[in-house]
């Protein structure tokens, strides 16, 4: 069983596979071909996603997540926290595949017996479906994640003991400076938008944080000048904006269409190849976009000639 991702996606495969109860072993290419993602099936159950969710990977998350490799490996760590970690590693790895139309799929029958994970396929798109509820929560309640997270005033410190806090919430405390937005400081913390923007609820109603409003939203007026054909004005706009968020992944993108509408393809392929790095997840789509401008621009050097 094999194909390419823009005749049929993923979740497709994904049913087919978990329906007929197959064993075997997915690999999967997309935009970049030297980074493939291997899925291991055991009667139709994800067993394994290797290498976004592998061992090393959960280390590495592990260390992030509790700032040391001291933490990382405690005793009380090992089991309940290592396995969270590895079904949300390969949760977030599979929630960005599912998303794939370029590249191509290739299911190769065979005996697997069970790995560190045991996924339902229809566990995957009910959790996939459950995040982006819960995503658009959370974007009402933090001003489409542009709220900056500040420091409530000494007079306000909640009296009593202090709450217990996480390491997570520890390092987005400290990535707190009155200048970031909530958006901003998931992507510098390179950790999921909900769950930062979860971790920012729960200190804010622990009198720890206050949401300040959010200035003035610079990607609407971008837009607006993008769609009325004032692609410098722009250009102007965004260009402030990730000259202070260089972590601003939607910024980043406006400001490729906005140059690409003012006819500077390279400066439109800089603009998304930040993109890319302030996202990986969105390799794929900010691949799709530096590819068609360089279409363009070699039309154009062509032209030229």
């Amino acid at each position: 069983m094999h194909g390419p991702l823009h005749e049929i996606g993923l979740v497709e495969v994904l049913q087919l596979l978990g329906r007929g109860a197959r064993h075997g072993t997915l690999q999967v290419v997309g935009l970049d071909p030297a980074a493939p993602r291997t899925v291991r099936l055991c009667a139709g159950r994800v067993v394994s996603v290797e290498p976004d969710a592998g061992e090393a990977a959960v280390e590495r998350a592990l260390v992030a997540r509790h700032l040391s490799i001291t933490d990382a490996i405690r005793p009380d760590l090992a089991a309940e926290s290592r396995d969270a970690m590895q079904h949300e590693l390969a949760m977030r790895t599979l929630a960005d595949m599912l998303h794939w139309t370029r590249g191509r799929f290739d299911f190769a029958e065979e005996p697997v017996r069970d790995g560190p994970l045991d996924i339902a396929v229809d566990t995957i798109l009910l959790e996939l479906v459950g995040r982006e509820s819960q995503r658009v929560e959370l974007a009402a309640l933090l001003d489409d994640f542009h709220a900056i997270p500040v420091f409530v005033a000494d007079d306000r410190l909640a009296v009593g003991a202090p709450p217990e806090l996480d390491p997570l919430d520890w390092r987005i405390l400290d990535a707190v400076d009155g200048r970031r937005d909530v958006s901003a400081i998931a992507g510098t913390l390179d950790e999921p938008l909900e769950t930062v923007g979860d971790r920012v609820r729960a200190l804010q109603g622990a009198t720890i944080l206050e949401l300040a409003a959010a200035p003035a939203n610079d990607a609407l007026a971008a837009r607006a000048a993008i769609e009325a054909g004032r692609y410098d004005d722009a250009v102007a706009l965004l260009e402030q904006r990730v000259g202070s968020v260089r972590s601003d992944r939607e910024a980043w993108r406006l400001l490729g269409l906005a140059e690409v509408g003012a006819g500077r393809f390279d400066r439109a392929i800089r603009a998304w190849e930040a993109w890319q790095q302030a996202d990986p997840t969105l390799a794929q789509e900010a691949g799709t976009l530096i590819a068609a401008a360089r279409t363009m621009l070699e039309a154009l050097h062509d032209h030229r000639e």
